[in-house]
């Protein structure tokens, strides 16, 4: 997977130390293109890869994907809903849903969510970018769009991890391996299809992190 796609800045310790332990819990949290209920969103075939690779350790899951919910409601979420649960890795999901969000205000919310889930050192916190058509420029002309941009300055500076998932899937399109209207036949939600690309790419950054552990 290229590096402008997957970023490892840190190994997933956490992650690691409780697979070999025999368990592990991961977490979700993002809107409607995370959100577990419609049953073949991205996280479904991430979940499905660490299983059938990690076949010795219970995998549990917590999805707290919401649809047209960003980061200021998930700040005061975050202890319920992945804290209290035990999610050892949590995927944070924001770029879309957050997108039309002042940036001073978005700043606040997700530093402040970051730092709610980092507090006690005992998970691991990867962020991911999905897409919307307000991006389409900016990707297009190798531009990073503010939305990531800026979660990606949060990244450095807490040394997260991150997914460009939606440019893993723009690349396929441009490469005629998948489809618009299989990836986003209204401009915003996937299809199956569509979130196995998403998937794919976490599923490239998760067997570069976790199995050269």
């Amino acid at each position: 997977m290229s590096t402008d796609i997957v970023k490892i800045r840190k190994p997933l310790s956490a992650a690691a130390a409780k697979l070999r332990q025999g368990e592990l819990t991961i977490g979700f949290i993002g809107g409607s293109i995370t959100d577990g209920r419609p049953g073949h969103n991205w996280p479904e075939p991430v979940t499905r890869w660490l299983v059938e690779s990690f076949p010795a350790a219970r995998i549990a899951v917590e999805n707290a994907g919401i649809g047209a919910t960003g980061s200021d409601l998930a700040v005061f979420r975050a202890q319920r809903d992945l804290i209290d649960t035990g999610c050892d890795l949590v995927f944070v999901e924001f770029a879309v849903n957050d997108n039309e969000v002042p940036t001073e205000r978005r700043a606040r919310t997700r530093e402040g969510l970051l730092r709610r889930l980092l507090a006690d050192g005992r998970r691991d916190v990867v962020l991911v970018y999905t897409y919307c058509q307000d991006m389409y420029e900016d990707m297009m002309n190798g531009r990073v769009p503010p939305s990531i941009a800026e979660f990606e300055e949060l990244a450095g500076h807490y040394g997260l991890s991150s997914v460009w998932m939606g440019k893993h899937a723009l690349e396929e399109v441009k490469r005629g391996r998948l489809r618009w209207e299989e990836w986003l036949p209204d401009g915003l939600h996937p299809t199956q299809r569509g979130s196995l690309s998403y998937g794919e790419s976490v599923i490239g950054f998760l067997r570069e992190a976790l199995l050269t552990e």
